[in-house]
């Protein structure tokens, strides 16, 4: 199939190496590829094409109608109208993109429509309202566009920089309480702190007087963008109580992943990104608040996903991502009058459902990982869902069938599915030995 673009690059890195000759071979393609990455991300193209670009900006350009005719109530129609040119949008220009690109863009034009629909938030700001009322209703197009552009954007400086944009609205819009804006403070520092490791690392992988060798650079220009990535991604960090913005961060957390597969290339980098992975579910062990943490865990699972180049698994894991966060969105909509937090059973239906999902992914990942790598991953999956109550599974999912609406059975039906579709795939051999 090729490889799986990302923004006119690679959405997807190499297999995993094998041994001996093949190895080195693999390690100086592996090292050409990371040099022509790093020129790449000071290059002046900045979109994969004028026309994508074009087509896919309604983000931007709904927030900027909404300002301008003062009129936020209309965001949800508005929401729908964008989603319904994104469609358009890759229908016709599916000869320009591979199909991962088209499936991120998709899934991410959905964003904006689950949340007006699910969320049972304060109302939408009146009409002819000023724009700083109705930031709430603006900022999820502000921060779904950036993710847009996170996919689109051609060098990866570029695609860093909108990531963190819209991280800096997001923590904008959480730390507006007071008892939130010391978490979001912190989580939008570390984030940042990210994008420029992540640069630096990228700055330095074409040498330079100060390194004794190009090997030498870019071994520490790897280094320091897979830690800056990784800060990006929020790995090990917990996410916001508000589901309506667990919902907007699932496409700020993947975008950094998918840039990670650009640096797997080399063994060096399978190996760190690997560890990276397994220390990040494992921090989340020692952090648990009761409540299981799915967005950083599929996050962790994806990294490893990224490290070992299955390219699907990690599609998979942010479709699943996606879809979890919409379900525990719409749980809040059970909720009775002034009560916060969900019972034990709803709480942990999104996981549930996800559960076949990261069960394939597991499978699909054992035989790459080496033996103290998936060790150590068996040991977070037990311990992690050790209080994943599976037998209030049945009750759970017959009250949202029930007291839901169409858009909720929806829901379940293609988490349903998804599940399907991952064991499918692993009967099939397009996984077994997948490389893009």
């Amino acid at each position: 199939m090729g490889a799986v673009r990302y923004g006119g690059g690679a959405l997807g890195g190499d297999g995993v190496s094998g041994a001996g000759a093949a190895a080195k071979a693999g390690m100086v393609a592996g090292g050409g590829r990371l040099m022509a990455l790093a020129a790449v991300s000071f290059s002046s193209g900045l979109f994969a094409s004028p026309v994508l670009f074009g087509l896919f900006c309604w983000p931007f350009l709904v927030v900027w109608v909404l300002w301008a005719s003062r009129r936020p109530a209309q965001a949800g129609r508005m929401a729908r109208l964008g989603f319904g040119l994104s469609l358009l949008a890759l229908l016709g220009c599916s000869s320009g993109m591979t199909w991962g690109q088209a499936l991120c863009l998709a899934m991410e034009a959905c964003v904006p429509v689950l949340l007006f629909s699910l969320w049972t938030g304060p109302e939408p700001a009146q009409e002819k309202a000023s724009f700083r009322e109705g930031m709430e209703a603006y900022l999820p197009f502000f921060v779904t566009g950036c993710v847009f552009m996170g996919l689109l954007l051609r060098p990866p400086l570029a695609a860093l920089f909108f990531d963190g944009a819209g991280t800096v609205l997001l923590a904008w819009w959480d730390g507006r309480a007071t008892r939130r804006a010391l978490p979001a403070w912190e989580m939008v520092r570390l984030r940042l702190s990210g994008v420029i490791l992540a640069g630096l690392g990228l700055a330095v992988m074409p040498g330079g007087d100060v390194f004794s060798s190009h090997e030498t650079a870019m071994q520490v220009g790897q280094v320091l963008a897979l830690t800056g990535l990784c800060m990006m991604a929020g790995l090990g960090s917990a996410v916001s109580s508000r589901a309506e913005l667990v919902l907007l961060d699932v496409g700020l957390r993947f975008v950094p992943l998918f840039l990670m597969t650009l640096l797997a290339m080399t063994p060096f980098t399978h190996l760190l990104m690997v560890i990276a992975g397994l220390l990040a579910m494992a921090s989340l062990l020692l952090a648990r608040s009761g409540v299981f943490p799915l967005l950083p865990w599929l996050t962790g699972l994806g990294l490893l996903a990224a490290g070992t180049g299955q390219m699907l698994c990690l599609l998979m894991l942010y479709v699943a991502a996606l879809l979890a966060a919409a379900l525990r969105l719409g749980c809040n909509g059970f909720l009775p009058s002034g009560q916060t937090v969900l019972p034990g059973g709803l709480a942990l239906l999104p996981v549930q459902m996800v559960l076949p999902v990261v069960m394939v992914v597991l499978v699909v990942l054992a035989p790459l990982l080496d033996w103290w790598a998936l060790a150590g991953l068996l040991l977070c999956m037990m311990l992690g869902l050790w209080q994943l109550k599976l037998e209030t599974m049945p009750q759970s999912l017959l009250m949202v069938w029930q007291r839901g609406g169409p858009l909720m059975r929806g829901l379940l039906c293609l988490l349903g599915l998804l599940a399907l579709l991952a064991v499918a795939f692993l009967a099939s051999p397009v996984l077994k030995g997948y490389s893009p």
